[in-house]
């Protein structure tokens, strides 16, 4: 998905910087929220940012893959208790922002059968591209 020209909302809370410090808490919260594809070096692939109460991480993103003029913005995650209050759009448009100084395109990918993230993405003005079939490998 490719992010069409559309402003952001207003943030929803304090965004922080995270770094690999952070990893143990980063692969917590996204085990909790979207378990399986962030691993404790996933943070060494590109900038990742949070949003923390309580003194807890309880949103996060970032990003990880990038390509000739293009990265991607991954690990969208928000504690399920903290849900509905706009964190993972506002971490989205940080990363946006990002990208858009840096002269890149920001993309994207989302599992079809996730469909508040699908619903989100649209409505930020993300518009799918290519749709695909991936399989997950793993090793016994």
């Amino acid at each position: 998905m490719l992010p069409q020209e559309v402003s952001p909302a207003e943030l929803a809370g304090e965004i922080a910087s995270l770094t690999c410090t952070n990893a143990a808490e980063m692969v917590t919260l996204t085990d909790l929220a979207f378990p399986g594809f962030f691993r404790k070096r996933t943070c060494a692939m590109g900038s990742y940012y949070g949003v923390r109460s309580g003194g807890q991480l309880i949103a996060m993103g970032g990003e990880r893959l990038a390509l000739d003029g293009y990265s991607e913005i991954s690990a969208i995650c928000t504690h399920p208790a903290h849900r509905g209050k706009g964190l993972a759009a506002s971490l989205i448009w940080r990363v946006v922002g990002d990208h858009r100084r840096n002269g890149t395109v920001s993309w994207l990918h989302v599992s079809a059968a996730n469909q508040p993230a699908l619903k989100l993405y649209l409505r930020m003005g993300f518009k799918v591209v290519r749709t695909v079939t991936l399989h997950r490998v793993v090793r016994r």
